[in-house]
């Protein structure tokens, strides 16, 4: 048992795309190797497009991941009695890369998913020709989330006629799911030139654009102003959103952005001036922060000095219209 010799490499090691950026991993155990009273598990390591190490008792596994550079991959069989563990030599298998000429798939590819007041989640994805791209090339859009897959069916084009953007105002999302990915793979045609189709995973929630938060409420009490609100529209309860609250001063022309971490405020203020208040939400601690929301719509607040906020007005549009250095 102590000599390496003992312990065989797998065998009939394959790799197999079986979805969307998803590989099986499959093999074999060596039919040379003896069963004793010992036991037999594998070393996975993945080494593109993103390294990884895992060891299994299984003899698949299925791996996500962006396929457009190809992907490679070994497993070793690994002995285990008692405490001491003796591996074989490892079996290699790589998948190429798909053709396509170079410079042809798409770049700056950025997406957007927004939760609906009726629990459906939208998706919006942008991106760019590949600078050797010609210029009838035609981009198509699929994204896979879980099992589900789906091509776009809503495009924005550009000058040139090519797909540059994609709306799905309802997808297979789950809003209740953390962190689950999301594919996108974007593909091509062209009648002057192969073109290379290009894959990237999101973060489902690091890609959400927040919602505002509503039904805000300002008063004041004394010297002090009170603000609260409700959660931005969302599956997750109040306590995994974080607020970032702005406020402006119109009459000294001040402003603070100061960050809140519960739905209400108080803030000592100068009674004789007027405010203008906004507030936005992000993720906290429930998931992978996204995007901060839009700002809510200005409350204003204090003494309301038409003069004062005259002038102000006349201040702030010479500054708007003063070259920037």
């Amino acid at each position: 048992f102590q000599y390496r010799c003992l312990v065989f490499p797998p065998v009939n090691f394959t790799l197999t795309v079986s979805a969307l950026a998803q590989v099986l991993l499959q093999w074999k155990p060596n039919p040379n190797q003896e069963q004793k009273n010992y036991t037999i598990r594998y070393d996975v390591k993945i080494l593109s497009p993103v390294p990884e190490e895992y060891d299994t008792e299984k003899t698949h596994s299925i791996q996500t991941a962006a396929l457009h550079n190809g992907f490679s991959a070994h497993v070793r069989t690994l002995l285990l009695h008692n405490d001491l563990q003796i591996r074989s030599d490892w079996v290699k298998e790589k998948l190429p890369p798909p053709p396509g000429a170079p410079e042809t798939s798409v770049t700056n590819l950025s997406c957007v998913t927004r939760i609906s007041i009726s629990s459906t989640v939208s998706l919006h994805c942008t991106w760019l020709p590949g600078q050797e791209a010609p210029e009838d090339t035609k981009y198509f859009l699929f994204y896979r989330y879980e099992m589900y897959t789906e091509e776009c069916q809503d495009y924005i084009k550009d000058k040139w006629n090519r797909n540059t953007e994609c709306r799905f105002s309802v997808t297979h999302i789950d809003p209740e799911e953390v962190d689950n990915l999301i594919v996108i793979h974007i593909n091509g045609s062209s009648k002057y030139a192969a073109i290379k189709p290009f894959q990237r995973l999101f973060n489902q929630n690091a890609i959400e654009k927040v919602n505002v938060p509503r039904n805000v409420t300002v008063f004041l009490e004394q010297n002090d102003l009170l603000v609260t609100w409700e959660k931005p529209i969302s599956p997750f309860p109040k306590e995994c959103f974080e607020y970032e609250f702005y406020l402006f001063n119109l009459k000294s022309g001040n402003k603070q952005i100061l960050k809140i971490p519960t739905n209400d405020f108080r803030l000592r203020i100068d009674v004789t001036s007027r405010y203008s208040i906004q507030i936005r939400a992000n993720h906290h601690i429930c998931c992978t922060r996204g995007f901060w929301s839009d700002w809510s719509e200005i409350i204003y607040v204090g003494k309301n000095d038409m003069f004062l906020s005259l002038v102000n007005a006349i201040t702030l549009l010479k500054k708007a219209q003063q070259p920037n250095c």
